[in-house]
């Protein structure tokens, strides 16, 4: 460190050689010509090499000058890119957000990296989550839930789901309408005739644990019911629930969100008529404390976007 250059001399020698010029370096680091010129002259002895060729009316870098002016130049731009990378990384957000499971891996993370091209100074920590949201508790800033906000009732299959711990000053967005699916492979289909309900006690019924009554339900949504001895087999989440649809297990029902999101190209038969509303929609939560946050303004602008070109019933358009 002995070896270091006195700094403000350096800094004048910078701007007198960028602009080859004492009267210049002086204006540009708001100090006198002579000042310029005494610090050039401090650098010099220090390196006990001449810098500039002094002229009548100009100056010139010496061939030392020129070439210790551009190790300083690069010297000078790593000095500020340092400090840009430390004012970033001071700016940088981290939005945490709850998830339901299927929602995160089919809908939401396939499609943030859309997200961070925009805003690349914004971090997102998807926490997978099938329970109410719960803000007193945790960290979360948001969160995605399912299911029908207080107070409100609505038709279609039952969902029996709490969205939230506490809606004390908890702002709701909707994001789409809650609707279910159900789905085969094309195979299936053409071998044993999938297409009226009641013949869907000949078949295997593939059930998910986060909704384990949907069948029964959307069965009697369609004037029919499980049999006795109904063939079925259940899987823990719909992404699960949805390969073992396209790997020929048996006929699914799934929101149809998730469906459009894990089979956009339709491979995978769609039955009955389409979707069938839910008792529940999609929304994003958020406490009345964050709402007007930037980062959390930003993502929800951008998720509100990415759901409304999904349409009604989660399909794309």
């Amino acid at each position: 460190m002995n070896k270091l250059p006195p700094l403000t001399a350096l800094r004048a020698f910078e701007a007198t050689a960028r602009l080859l010029s004492f009267t210049a370096a002086a204006d540009e680091l708001h100090v006198t010509q002579s000042a310029v010129s005494r610090q050039v002259r401090i650098l010099e002895a220090h390196l006990e090499q001449k810098l500039f060729v002094r002229l009548t009316r100009r100056i010139e870098l010496t061939r030392a000058g020129a070439a210790y002016f551009q190790q300083v130049r690069q010297a000078f731009e790593r000095i500020c890119a340092a400090g840009e990378q430390l004012h970033a990384r001071r700016q940088r957000h981290t939005l945490t957000i709850g998830v339901l499971p299927g929602l995160a891996s089919l809908w939401l993370v396939p499609r943030l990296e859309l997200f961070w091209r925009e805003n690349k100074e914004i971090d997102v920590r998807i926490v997978v989550a099938t329970g109410a949201a719960d803000f007193g508790r945790t960290t979360m800033d948001m969160s995605i839930q399912v299911g029908n906000l207080p107070g409100t009732t609505s038709q279609g299959l039952p969902l029996k789901k709490r969205m939230a711990v506490d809606w004390h000053d908890l702002r709701a967005d909707l994001l789409f309408p809650d609707a279910l699916v159900a789905l085969c492979h094309p195979r299936l289909w053409r071998q044993h005739q999938v297409n009226s309900v009641a013949n869907l006690s000949q078949h295997r019924l593939i059930h998910t644990a986060i909704r384990p009554d949907a069948w029964a339900h959307w069965l009697q949504q369609h004037g029919s019911r499980l049999g006795a001895r109904q063939a079925g087999m259940e899987c823990s989440q719909y992404p699960v629930t949805l390969q073992a649809a396209m790997n020929g297990e048996g006929i699914a029902l799934v929101p149809s969100v998730l469906a459009e999101s894990f089979d956009p190209q339709h491979r995978l038969r769609r039955l009955f008529g389409g979707p069938t509303p839910s008792a529940g929609q999609y929304y994003l939560l958020t406490p009345g404390d964050r709402y007007d946050d930037r980062a959390v303004s930003r993502f929800r602008e951008w998720l509100l976007a990415q759901a409304q070109a999904m349409g009604p019933m989660g399909r794309k358009v």
